[in-house]
């Protein structure tokens, strides 16, 4: 464990060396936020009372999911992928930790330097520009909270099985561009589940992408409390097990057919 915390803390303290990188992100947070502010108030204008839920709970939902993506998207696909290509991982596989926890450290450090440099400040601007409400109570501030944790072990594992593919294709720049795209959709990040078509929200129930934003969300607003809460929690726990499972065995596949890259 105290290994485990090493490159974690690593991992922290580097992502505190771009300074001009936070400063952008920052930027496009708030330019996202003040895009998805206008959509709902515009369209909330156009046909009240069609979403389900008040036009305050939405622009909370969506302005959410923007500030929870700087921080929970940390995960280690792009990391692994340039390791491979340059064959810079053999010295990863040579560390005194094991791969998955070693990506999963340095993922983990990543997140808290982004949850408090950069998520923190992006509430901020969404609670004081564009009407972002509190929970407003203890019990959905705790269930949020413990959303949130099953929800970067799910992203985490996702995005590690991507990273592992690099191995096979050696590039998954191609394969990207539709996986982010699955992720944003199917997660809810930007349009709430119970809006979809009955199809897409059949398929969106049964895929893990709605453990990372729509659960979390959902309770934050509150459309998800109580007993249903909690069977949410049970979903994203559910998901976490079975990713850390498939995780690992795909990596011990391809790890046995790792060719070193570079050299």
């Amino acid at each position: 464990m105290k290994i485990f915390w090493a490159f974690t803390r690593q991992a922290f303290h580097g992502s505190t060396v771009y300074r001009f990188e936070f400063w952008m992100r920052l930027f496009f947070v708030y330019m996202l936020m003040y895009s998805i502010y206008w959509v709902w108030t515009t369209l909330y204008t156009q046909t009240p009372g069609a979403f389900g839920v008040s036009l305050e709970q939405m622009v909370t939902y969506g302005i959410l999911g923007m500030a929870l993506e700087i921080f929970l998207d940390v995960g280690p696909e792009w990391y692994i992928t340039t390791q491979v290509r340059t064959g810079a991982i053999d010295t990863d596989l040579m560390k005194p930790l094991d791969f998955h926890l070693h990506m999963l450290a340095r993922s983990a450090g990543e997140m808290m330097f982004s949850l408090g440099v950069l998520a923190l400040p992006s509430f901020a601007i969404g609670y004081y520009l564009f009407d972002l409400r509190l929970p407003g109570d203890m019990t959905t501030s705790l269930l949020f909270a413990v959303s949130l944790i099953f929800s970067f072990f799910v992203f985490f594992h996702i995005s590690f099985l991507l990273g592992a593919l690099t191995v096979i294709t050696l590039d998954i720049r191609s394969i990207s561009w539709a996986y982010y795209s699955l992720v944003s959709f199917f997660s809810g990040q930007i349009v709430p589940l119970w809006l979809f078509p009955d199809l897409l929200r059949k398929i969106s129930e049964v895929l893990p992408f709605q453990a990372i934003y729509y659960i979390p969300m959902s309770i934050y607003i509150k459309t998800l409390s109580g007993g249903a809460a909690l069977q949410a929690l049970g979903v994203q726990v559910f998901w976490a097990i079975v990713l850390v499972l498939f995780s690992r065995w795909a990596w011990s596949r391809v790890h046995a057919r790792l060719t070193i890259q570079g050299g």
